[in-house]
């Protein structure tokens, strides 16, 4: 009697009409992304964690506090003081106290030198614009719903240990 055939892995058996195409534009657009990404970042000497750092305080509406910025980059407090001490060494931003706590300081940005690095990243912007402006309500609707729910559940790296 011949071997029995392996199943295909679950995450390739029986995808959906088009799944395909979707995963492959998918990756295009994040292997887009984080290029010109690490094209920026090397541009201006910085890390990638550097740049996010710096398009969440462009893009804050509030008052932005280490903790904050912490917890969006996703590093240690520890980590996220040298972030900002190597930022606010080169001139990218500012400590200030916060007008609401006496005893805290909020991150600022510093025009001058963050100004260039995000004017850099505004023809990306401007496509992204673009391409949302191009959805009807209920396309840009599905497209957030599709974003959240990847981001509902952190993947695990391959090969990484999990924490215990």
């Amino acid at each position: 009697m011949p071997p029995a055939k392996a199943a295909p892995p679950p995450s390739r058996s029986r995808q959906p009409e088009g799944f395909k195409e979707f995963s492959q534009l998918f990756k295009q657009v994040v292997h887009v992304a984080l290029g010109l990404d690490r094209e920026l970042a090397t541009r201006y000497g910085l890390a990638l964690t550097d740049l996010m750092c710096l398009g969440f305080l462009a893009e804050a509406a509030e008052p932005v506090s280490a903790k904050m910025i912490a917890e969006h980059v996703g590093l240690s407090t520890g980590a996220t003081t040298a972030l900002l001490d190597r930022l606010e060494r080169e001139g990218f931003v500012a400590r200030r106290p916060n007008p609401a706590d006496r005893r805290g300081v909020i991150i600022a940005l510093v025009e001058e030198k963050a100004g260039k690095v995000l004017e850099d990243q505004a023809p990306m912007r401007d496509r992204l614009q673009a391409a949302y402006g191009g959805l009807s309500r209920e396309e840009a609707l599905g497209v957030m719903r599709f974003y959240r729910a990847l981001l509902e559940e952190p993947v695990p790296c391959v090969g990484a240990k999990e924490k215990r």
